[in-house]
């Protein structure tokens, strides 16, 4: 990946900067297909390791592979077999190693692992006894939270190699659990389309408020905490302070619900993913203004920003990687 000018993007830049994207799919013929599904195979998550050296992607059939973003070909990519899962929901790096990774998903008694991508083998797993369907690590990479689909969430702690705390949401159905950068907070995403902040780690509730009218499903935060980014099934993108928790504003020109957010490594930028059929818009945090429409043609479930540079990756059937300038 070449060097991308080290200036940021303003507002007055950003639409030329976006108007020259280049986009490059990354496809796998080997991949299982499932018919009834749009084209075939469709990735359920995607997510950059802390160097921006490797993207992880995983969905229906358990895969998970781990891609190099300067080499498309599959032949530079590498398949983490032997998940236990009919469907990998959630992958995510771990923030303080660019070669470890952990999996979570549907099947096998819930079982989550982790991984070196290095050698292409867990290094453990942690059985949650459910089908999960989030996972968040500590900013100290010694516990995981997960979400499972009963509503229950599951602390991991990976120096016992076992659950030592749960959660349960009872009737309220949690969607995404992510820690906040000084690892401090613990906030859920709700199907109530609140979000809950909990103290970490004493999981007492400190405060939580109504993000939207329906299920709140997904939520990011910014990279100086400023800000909570949440989308959800009104099909809004709601802005949050994260010093009075009060919304600064929504983006609200989409029709249907989103299951992704993510911010760009400074904060400038936002995109949303959605399990509709709909372009992809990079949103502009402190204006409002629509930059740039990203024309997809199917589902792009999940999104995330380069941790370094203006760059996404997107999935559907494939993966997808956006960037100017950025491959030769």
């Amino acid at each position: 990946m070449s060097n991308q000018s080290s200036r940021y993007l303003t507002r007055s830049t950003a639409s030329k900067y976006f108007s020259d994207i280049q986009i490059r799919a990354f496809h796998d013929p080997n991949a299982r297909h499932h018919p009834g599904t749009h084209s075939g195979t469709i990735l359920r998550t995607v997510a950059w390791n802390n160097l921006g050296s490797r993207i992880a992607t995983g969905g229906a059939g358990g895969n998970v592979k781990i891609w190099n973003p300067e080499k498309a070909d599959v032949r530079s990519s590498t398949d983490l077999k032997g998940t236990g899962l009919q469907v990998t929901e959630r992958v995510q790096w771990d923030p303080t190693h660019a070669e470890r990774l952990a999996s979570c998903g549907v099947g096998d008694s819930g079982v989550v692992k982790f991984w070196d991508y290095r050698t292409a083998k867990a290094t453990q797993d942690i059985k949650t006894g459910g089908d999960n369907y989030s996972l968040s690590y500590h900013p100290d990479a010694y516990v995981v939270a997960v979400g499972r689909k009963d509503n229950k969430i599951k602390l991991l702690d990976l120096r016992q190699n076992a659950v030592f705390q749960t959660i349960d949401e009872g009737n309220d159905q949690t969607f995404q659990t992510t820690f906040s950068h000084n690892g401090s907070l613990l906030l859920q995403t709700h199907v109530s389309g609140k979000v809950v902040l909990r103290s970490f780690p004493s999981l007492d509730i400190i405060h939580s408020f109504s993000a939207h009218t329906a299920g709140c499903y997904c939520l990011d935060i910014s990279p100086s905490g400023k800000y909570v980014a949440t989308g959800g099934n009104d099909a809004l993108v709601s802005l949050w302070d994260t010093t009075d928790w009060v919304c600064v504003r929504t983006f609200d020109r989409s029709d249907h619900p989103f299951r992704s957010v993510s911010f760009s490594f400074d904060g400038a930028f936002l995109i949303a993913g959605s399990d509709e059929s709909m372009p992809l818009d990079v949103m502009h945090v402190d204006t409002g203004d629509y930059i740039h429409e990203i024309k997809t043609g199917y589902p792009a479930h999940a999104v995330a920003w380069h941790p370094s540079k203006y760059v996404i990756a997107y999935t559907g059937e494939v993966l997808r990687v956006t960037g100017v300038g950025s491959f030769s």
